[in-house]
């Protein structure tokens, strides 16, 4: 089954495998709240190769690291492009497509700037911690911290059956192929597709309800208290490195706003 495959994922030899998951994820939640916020860009560029670094200590494969930026690195530069042509006053350049000019504004590309490197480092951040800590250890914390259990519920049922429904697309879209559906022509290959999606969510929906109806059979409810998941104290090694941690996050804070409160002339 490839969520063994996927599991394993999250498993090796480095520090940042071995340390608890409870520290691990409050302090990357915390990071990725943090890098949300800043409003200087050699500071966010910063915490992006910190990011970089952290995930190069998990020894994965480069291809794997770029295929998981791919979709948020494309949304970064489409937010870049359009604040770039759309925001400020002061003109750095004209870009002509054809007939139609476009403006570049110095603020809205330093303003794009900044936000496609909050993105980056955001999207690096929480694959470092989807890398370096099982969904288990994850979920069991978010239950600590208070968050809503039918939500935790829902992500775990989410990550517990997504591959079994990706396996399912992945045997039609063989099925489909083996049965002459590859050489056809752009359009029927779209319309062959779109009846895979439509059969697989039908048999997403049917799985669900038959998932639902055994849990109700096995006692479930929503409001009951699950079992503890941590059952041990937090080592004190992983204490100190995520005291140290939240440490340099707020030293980072205060070093953004002090930044901006000098910029602004509140200090002489």
């Amino acid at each position: 089954m490839r969520l063994s495959a996927y599991s394993r994922l999250a498993t090796g030899e480095s520090y940042l495998h071995r340390m608890d998951g409870r520290i691990k994820t409050v302090v990357l939640l915390a990071a990725i709240v943090t890098v949300s916020l800043l409003t200087r860009w050699p500071l966010a560029a910063g915490t992006l190769a910190v990011a970089w670094a952290l995930i190069f200590t998990l020894r994965l494969s480069f291809k794997r690291i770029l295929l998981r930026l791919s979709v948020p690195f494309g949304v970064a530069w489409l937010v870049l492009l359009s604040l770039m042509f759309t925001t400020g006053h002061t003109v750095l350049g004209t870009a002509r497509l054809g007939q139609v000019a476009l403006h570049v504004y110095r603020e809205g590309a330093l303003l794009g700037f900044l936000i496609m490197l909050r993105i980056l480092a955001a999207v690096s951040l929480a694959m470092l911690l989807s890398f370096s800590t099982p969904m288990g250890d994850i979920l069991a914390t978010l239950r600590l911290l208070k968050a809503p259990g039918l939500i935790l519920d829902l992500a775990d049922m989410i990550y517990r059956y997504v591959f079994l429904i990706e396996e399912t697309a992945v045997t039609m879209r063989k099925a489909q192929r083996a049965r002459g559906g590859e050489g056809l022509s752009w359009r029927r290959q779209a319309r062959d597709m779109g009846i895979v999606a439509g059969n697989l969510l039908i048999k997403a929906f049917d799985r669900s309800l038959r998932i639902y109806k055994a849990m109700l059979a096995r006692g479930y409810d929503e409001d009951a208290k699950a079992s503890p998941y941590y059952t041990g104290p937090v080592p004190f090694r992983d204490l100190l490195a995520g005291a140290a941690s939240c440490m340099v996050l707020l030293a980072l804070l205060v070093c953004n706003f002090a930044i901006n409160w000098k910029s602004r002339g509140v200090w002489v």
